[in-house]
């Protein structure tokens, strides 16, 4: 199905939204500024209009020039947000819309719009993951319940010098791929496990906390120091302290206001007002003691000089964020392995919407945190090569392992025996994604991510 997309606002948001909808479909990308419509014009090669989206003329023009099937507000207002999505259904009531919103409490219970993201929320469930769970990397919540997570092994753990066989993992969950240096393993059953490996997991959410006690946990995560003040180190800070396994929580800023706030916000948490990027002043606020520190400021500069400074002092576990695509591959050169990209965070939720809520699909991509891996959902029709085929029986391309299969709504983990039927979706494990590759088993339906 090709789906008219509208996006008003070419923000970050914006932008990462039009990145991943304009996969096979048309999208018009609404915002006033100038140098804004610019950017998206070359960038992503999409259709712009230089006009404010929330004047309800401009936007009826534009819902019936294109003929629109889907609109997304991405501005930085929150009420306008939902304004636009208000007026569009006004327009056109047939019409989907999607409000994405920086503050979650217009989530709850709020009907305006068909679909309500806050990107806020979704970094903030990550984190807080990342934070328990002391042997993840990378984690991603899935539709139906499933969730990925990439374990790193250390050296003494109870995990090292076992195979993934004799692992005793629980029920729920499935490894689909280690990752040792620049080789990927996804023959994964009778492989070791060596001190260094990134485990790609597939499962449920207590699967994955079963995992990583398995793995085996030297020192519990229990002292949290978060490198700023704003509203999403609060709403982290908020949930760890309220969390059943006690966490010492220290919060520190340099900008007083958001310290006060902060402490007002946070009674049970310490809260400094101090250089988060001074090594001198950290150690003074006995930092380098800390099991895990958070670098979750507005600017990517700060999130990773913090994490650098942090990772002078050996910190074994450092969470932070980026907005800018570049500072992917500068964080992970400067060896911080637990980076949540804000862009892909969006663009994942946006492109399993429009595949989900308007395709009707529980197909597609899913960009996970490691670069070159995905997860790949699709599902199996009449016409595929696979269709009736045992799983033992089909030999998958290097850098390809089936996960999973969910038939009626349940995840099977799939054995020799099991056969593809019509109607199955199909999990797979894809490194590097080349169509081709796979046109062999699912035909001309896979694309490129």
């Amino acid at each position: 199905m090709h789906v008219k997309v509208i996006i008003v606002g070419a923000g970050e948001v914006g932008l990462a939204s039009a990145q991943a909808a304009k996969k096979d479909n048309d999208v018009l990308i609404i915002d006033k500024d100038p140098a804004r419509t610019e950017n998206a014009k070359n960038s992503l090669q999409v259709s712009v209009l230089r006009e404010d989206g929330s004047n309800p003329n401009v936007l009826k023009g534009a819902i019936e020039r294109v003929s629109a099937d889907l609109i997304i507000a991405a501005v930085s207002d929150d009420a306008v947000c939902l304004f636009i999505c208000m007026e569009a259904k006004r327009i056109k009531p047939s019409i989907r819309t999607i409000a994405c919103v920086r503050d979650s409490d217009y989530v709850i219970g709020n009907d305006v719009a068909d679909l309500i993201l806050s990107p806020s929320d979704i970094i903030a469930d990550k984190i807080i993951r990342l934070t328990y769970m002391e042997n993840a990397i990378a984690y991603d919540h899935l539709s139906g319940g499933l969730c990925l997570a990439t374990f790193r092994i250390s050296d003494g753990q109870n995990a090292v010098g076992k195979t993934v066989m004799s692992a005793d993992l629980p029920e729920g969950c499935t490894v689909m791929a280690i990752h040792r240096g620049s080789t990927v393993i996804t023959d994964v059953d009778t492989a070791d496990l060596r001190a260094g490996d990134r485990v790609c997991v597939l499962g449920m959410q207590g699967a994955m906390d079963e995992v990583n006690e398995k793995i085996g946990v030297r020192k519990e995560a229990r002292e949290v120091v978060i490198l700023s003040a704003g509203n999403l180190a609060i709403r982290v800070a908020k949930a760890l302290l309220a969390m059943q396994e006690r966490f010492f929580v220290k919060i520190i800023d340099s900008d007083l206001e958001a310290c006060r706030n902060a402490a007002k916000r946070l009674r049970e948490a310490i809260v400094v007002n101090g250089n988060p990027v001074d090594p001198v002043f950290l150690k003074s606020e006995n930092v380098d003691r800390a099991d895990v520190i958070i670098t979750v400021s507005d600017m990517d500069e700060r999130n990773l000089l913090a994490s650098m400074t942090a990772l002078r002092f050996g910190i074994r576990k450092i969470i932070s964020i980026y907005t800018l695509e570049d500072y992917d591959g500068i964080f992970r050169y400067a060896g911080i392995e637990s980076v949540v990209g804000y862009r892909s965070v969006i663009a994942n939720e946006i492109y399993r919407t429009i595949l989900m809520e308007i395709e009707g699909k529980d197909t597609g991509y899913t960009k996970m945190e490691i670069p070159g891996d995905y997860l790949l959902r699709t599902e199996i029709a009449r016409d595929m090569p696979v269709r009736g085929k045992y799983v033992g029986d089909v030999t998958y391309p290097e850098g390809v392992r089936l996960a999973a299969i969910i038939r009626e709504g349940k995840m099977i983990l799939p054995r020799l025996s099991d056969v593809f039927k019509e109607g199955d979706t199909a999990v797979l494990f894809v490194n590097k994604p080349n169509a081709l590759r796979l046109s062999h088993l699912f035909g001309n339906k896979i694309t490129e991510p």
